[in-house]
């Protein structure tokens, strides 16, 4: 069976409002300006490594952070360029998504020096879309569980079961003839389904990929 699953914590690849900028200057910059599209794609980027090493107290002190960067610190620091170093305010953008993914890059390389789960046992995700992972002697269990559709007859939920080693962080087994991954994070603190590349469907609602967090 095949299901579908939210990314969880990766909301287009960020959990906060894109941009404190009008839709129309955005849009105007993300077709004449690479390097703001550049930009942004490594500060979505520098996100999703941070989310996926970080703690929940981590995530929540920076997800708290960059909110105010967003709302704030991001547009006064845009505004200095301008003035300043004389920068269009495409390339202003820019300067500061570079500047803001370092940071991230930072905090990501600060969480991971220090990993607090060697076993990665334990359930992921939320009441409705789950990993389980328990530890049965040298090899684990995994459960994973989706399920959508709202009020019946629409609702839906699949599960897809195996056992398996642990290698490389990673958890492989095959349900229906079908390969499975789960790949956890350094910390332990999230896990990343990957379905088969065809995307066979479960209801026609879609497939399992996603991450699951702690």
């Amino acid at each position: 069976m095949r299901a579908c699953t939210l990314l969880l914590g990766l909301v287009l690849l960020c959990p906060w409002p894109a941009f404190a900028l009008s839709n129309a200057e955005y849009e105007k910059f993300s077709k004449e300006s690479p390097s703001f599209v550049q930009a942004e794609a490594k500060l979505n980027a520098a996100w999703a490594a941070f989310s996926a090493a970080a703690s929940r107290e981590e995530y929540a002190t920076a997800l708290k952070e960059q909110r105010e960067w967003n709302k704030k610190m991001r547009d006064a620091a845009v505004a200095n360029l301008v003035r300043n170093a004389k920068l269009s305010r495409a390339e202003a953008y820019a300067r500061t998504a570079l500047d803001r993914a370092e940071i991230l890059d930072g905090y990501t390389k600060k969480s991971l020096a220090t990993v607090r789960h060697k076993d990665p046992a334990g359930t992921y995700g939320s009441k409705k879309d789950y990993v389980i992972i328990t530890r049965k002697g040298s090899v684990y269990a995994v459960t994973i569980h989706t399920a959508g559709g709202g009020k019946p007859p629409d609702d839906w939920e699949c599960n897809f079961e195996g056992e398996t080693e642990l290698r490389n962080n990673t958890l492989s087994f095959k349900e229906e003839n079908e390969v499975f991954t789960v790949t956890i994070s350094a910390n332990g603190n999230v896990a990343t389904v990957a379905d088969m590349p065809n995307n066979v469907f479960c209801g026609m609602r879609g497939t399992a990929n996603g991450n699951y967090r702690r």
